[in-house]
């Protein structure tokens, strides 16, 4: 009997340590860039023709959600537009001027984009992984995370004022 209870003593032994050992291999493989957890546009499309496209020319907030598990890591801020290559794929380009980073406050990052003509485009983020390091596009993390935008021809508004006015400081879509 007692080597029964010997032998089932080793084997949950066994078992327990081959648990810990596949849960610690589970925690070192995540993902660089976790902390970015979402990117969302909080400004409203504005008015238009169509619901959710946005207008160029208008600015939109931009919020960077992170797990604050490194709250003085940069999160990094671009966007893309897709374009049409001479071949006739489409493929994403960096829309220049619009790379920003900074520190998160508290679990987020706010960051503005301002579409500078219609089309489709994606919006990324990432937050650096050391201290003083760039930012990591190519994880396969920063997909997961993006947010899609289209584009219609539009402008922003004036604000109005002392007087406040129907749709000042909106952004009107003339064309999706």
């Amino acid at each position: 009997m007692a080597v029964n209870k010997t032998r089932r003593t080793r084997v949950l032994g066994a078992a327990a340590a081959f648990v810990g050992v596949g849960a610690a291999g589970l925690v070192m493989a995540a993902p660089a860039n976790a902390a970015v957890t979402g990117v969302k546009i909080t400004t409203s499309s504005g008015y238009g023709s169509s619901q959710g496209v946005l207008g160029s020319g208008c600015s939109y907030d931009v919020e960077v959600a992170v797990n604050n598990q490194s709250p003085s890591a940069k999160v990094y801020f671009r966007a893309l537009k897709e374009t049409r290559a001479e071949d006739g794929t489409t493929e994403l380009t960096p829309v220049p001027g619009s790379d920003a980073n900074k520190v998160p406050s508290g679990s987020k990052a706010t960051f503005t984009f301002e579409p500078g003509s219609a089309g489709k485009f994606t919006l990324q983020a990432t937050q650096e992984t050391t201290e003083g390091g760039a930012a990591n596009w190519s994880d396969a993390a920063v997909e997961k995370t993006q947010a899609e935008a289209t584009v219609g021809t539009g402008f922003q508004t004036p604000p109005s004022g002392s007087v406040e006015l129907p749709f000042s400081g909106s952004c009107i879509v003339v064309l999706p």
